[in-house]
């Protein structure tokens, strides 16, 4: 009887192994080639900028007097903003960047990437351009370093826009299992080498409200940036560091600002827009119904629309 047990726990374990080992062998990847994504991602707008050794992805494209700067979110890139940049450019100057950690930008090279980092970043980003006085937008995490940006330079932004911004402290249970994992100190580092597309293409999938629009060129996208030399490291290590420990300075914040949002956001809650609006003495508000986390990719037209008109606008904002 021992015997026989005992032979069945080794054929499970056994079955185990050969399950486990099938599993890392087909989402096992090396990182690509950084020629191969430039070729592939890069713009004809495309510049780069070193900064702390790392060298800046930006794009700016357009024309006018008025400069705006687009900030994506976690696990994104600057082509988030690609359908903005086509109804705002005859009106803007637009800049856009890849963040440190993100696109072909690249992880910093100092592996530090938390509020107080980034917002070091955006000043000198800001500073080496040589801009005085723009325009400010984020979405998802790029608004959580905008409005930060904006408390520590008010006299700088003219007018500041948070789409489906992060800010405050968000339950576990509304995060995208991608993003969870990678903020669990035991799992996340197996997806630095471990990187199931299966899993990228349903954290992209939950970011939208139509899963049609997670096309499996936007997948790969997405999926083919993590795999930049670097990235996958820079994302754990980002979801691992960034605390939401500044929210009671959001009342603070003096430039107007429009609020977008989408009201199936999976990633960051609606109820957070509500509060944006609440805590922003000079704000507006505007909730996008059957939309999700990215309003830019997913009702263009409208939100530039929207975003346009509020930008345009010259008289002060008041709750």
């Amino acid at each position: 009887m021992f015997k026989k047990a005992l032979g069945i726990l080794l054929g499970i374990l056994l079955l185990v192994f050969i399950i486990v080992g099938v599993f890392i062998g087909l989402n096992y990847h090396p990182d690509m080639d950084l020629a191969e994504l430039k070729e592939k991602y890069s713009l004809d707008s495309s510049r780069f900028m070193v900064i702390k050794d790392m060298p800046v992805h930006y794009s700016l494209e357009g024309k006018g007097e008025k400069y705006l700067l687009l900030i994506h979110g976690t696990g994104s890139s600057l082509h988030t903003w690609n359908a903005w940049v086509e109804e705002m450019k005859e009106d803007y100057r637009i800049i856009r960047l890849d963040l440190p950690g993100f696109g072909l930008t690249g992880p910093n090279p100092k592996k530090r990437y938390d509020r107080i980092f980034y917002s070091i970043f955006l000043e000198t980003f800001v500073d080496k351009l040589g801009l005085d006085k723009f325009h400010l937008a984020g979405n998802s995490f790029g608004g959580y370093i905008a409005w930060n940006y904006a408390l520590n330079h008010p006299n700088k932004i003219d007018r500041m826009i948070l789409l489906n911004s992060s800010g405050y402290p968000i339950e576990n249970k509304t995060t995208p299992l991608g993003f969870r994992l990678a903020k669990d100190e035991t799992i996340g580092p197996w997806l630095q080498n471990i990187t199931p597309r299966s899993l990228v293409k349903k954290t992209v999938c939950a970011a939208y409200e139509d899963d049609a629009l997670a096309t499996e060129s936007t997948v790969d996208r997405y999926f083919e940036f993590l795999l930049r030399e670097g990235n996958r490291e820079a994302f754990t290590l980002k979801m691992q560091h960034i605390k939401h420990d500044n929210s009671e300075k959001i009342k603070h914040i003096q430039p107007p600002t429009l609020i977008m949002w989408g009201d199936k956001d999976e990633v960051v809650p609606p109820k957070h827009a509500y509060r944006f609006h609440k805590d922003i003495k000079h704000s507006e508000f505007i909730m996008y119904e059957n939309i999700g986390h990215l309003p830019m990719e997913e009702i263009p037209e409208r939100s530039a629309k929207d975003a346009l008109e509020f930008l345009n606008t010259s008289v002060a904002l008041s709750n």
